[in-house]
């Protein structure tokens, strides 16, 4: 009873991976019981034929007396062959234990293998002349202990799973996620049995692990060799880099790149460039803001991006002066200086370099100031409307 209330109030939903209250466990189902049954009756008859071979061996080896009869001799050969059939399975079984207290126990699951193992080679060389019987009996043995550790391992699976606990329990990747990425889809593995991960989760932390230490190995390696390339003395650059953490370098060296500075650099590098005849396209046209006297100007993103009020403007003005002083300050460092984001220091410097922080009068102002201006010819600025057709050009 207290089994099966524990089944109840915890259980391991197979499509969230998630644990779901007040479900019956799925061993306890009708289903489930009637596959444990009939574990335990093919485990016995197994076991019982494996017997049976290891029997019919010492009856026929043993160098029995010429007068004693067959019977008396499985009599005495019986429980010595029921030992060592039945010891691994009683091996396996402390091992079994021993393993739901949280050990590896591999002194008991040693011991258990080797007790099997002897007793299929029984069977296998005691009916060596006939191969039917070698087959039966020794394939019966291995059948009947391979039976048992699957459903002791199902049954202690089972047991941490209604005490809530999915540690050492790890889900099933499938055959092709195993060829696909064998290393990816064993660190996953060990990550879901270490600390209870889904599937997908373990996935996504096993490739991100391996990345990471791939990116860590190689710059390392580059370290290395940028200290040799920089002290001439090569017994001082072993020095150096046995002194030095190297990996640590290599991690302070990952946290201070500025990603979002590279990204802006690379993407502008790779706009694409106007055609032969020098006309643009729709998307080219749409992304482009051309200013008369400056010919093209960023785009209409960086525009969005100046500041309308005074006082703001000011503000990005001074930031893009000492920006543009101290060449040798990171995005990261400017921002941390002056309490701001990475992002936001990226705009201040895509908008100076635009030459829209050059005037004191605001962008805003400026435009405001240019549209009141009237015309230096003194005609007017919107083009003359098209002439009405007279009825003398419709006849022409």
């Amino acid at each position: 009873m207290l089994r099966r209330s524990l089944h109840a109030q915890t259980v391991l939903d197979n499509e969230s991976d998630t644990y779901v209250p007040g479900r019956p466990a799925e061993p306890e189902s009708p289903t489930g019981r009637a596959a444990q049954e009939a574990a335990w009756i093919f485990y016995a008859i197994a076991a019982l034929g494996s017997a049976v071979g290891q029997v019919w061996v010492g009856i026929e080896a043993a160098p029995w007396p010429t007068g004693l009869p067959w019977w008396w001799r499985a009599l005495l050969v019986a429980p010595f062959a029921g030992v060592i059939d039945l010891g691994g399975v009683v091996a396996s079984a402390f091992a079994d234990f021993r393993q739901r207290l949280g050990e590896a126990a591999y002194g008991w699951r040693a011991l258990s293998a080797v007790s099997v193992t002897a007793a299929v080679a029984i069977n296998v060389i005691g009916h060596r002349d006939v191969l039917y019987l070698s087959v039966v009996f020794g394939g019966l043995g291995a059948f009947a202990y391979t039976v048992w550790l699957l459903h002791a391992a199902a049954r202690r699976r089972d047991s941490q799973r209604a005490a809530g606990n999915r540690s050492g329990i790890a889900p099933a990747y499938g055959l092709r996620q195993w060829l696909r990425e064998p290393l990816v889809t064993h660190r996953a593995r060990v990550l879901a049995t270490d600390h209870g991960y889904t599937r997908q989760k373990s996935l996504d932390l096993a490739r991100q692990q391996l990345r990471d230490e791939q990116r860590r190995r190689a710059l390392t390696t580059y370290i290395k060799t940028l200290i040799h390339a920089e002290n001439p003395d090569p017994l001082r650059a072993d020095i150096t880099i046995t002194t030095l953490d190297i990996d640590a370098v290599a991690v302070a060296l990952i946290a201070r790149a500025d990603i979002e500075g590279w990204a802006d650099l690379i993407g502008a590098a790779t706009l694409p460039p106007p055609d032969i005849a020098g006309r643009r396209d729709d998307a080219a046209q749409a992304r482009e803001v051309v200013s008369p006297g400056r010919g093209p100007r960023p785009p209409a993103d960086v525009l969005r991006r100046v500041p309308q009020d005074p006082a703001g403007y000011e503000r990005w003005r001074r930031l893009w002066a000492e920006l543009s002083t101290d060449l040798a300050v990171t995005n990261a460092e400017f921002a941390e200086r002056h309490g701001m984001s990475i992002r936001q220091v990226q705009w201040i410097r895509a908008v100076g370099r635009s030459g829209f922080l050059e005037s004191p009068i605001p962008l805003i102002d400026r435009i405001a100031e240019l549209g009141a201006r009237p015309p230096a010819n003194g005609l007017s600025a919107s083009p003359p409307a098209d002439p009405e057709p007279t009825d003398r050009s419709v006849a022409r």
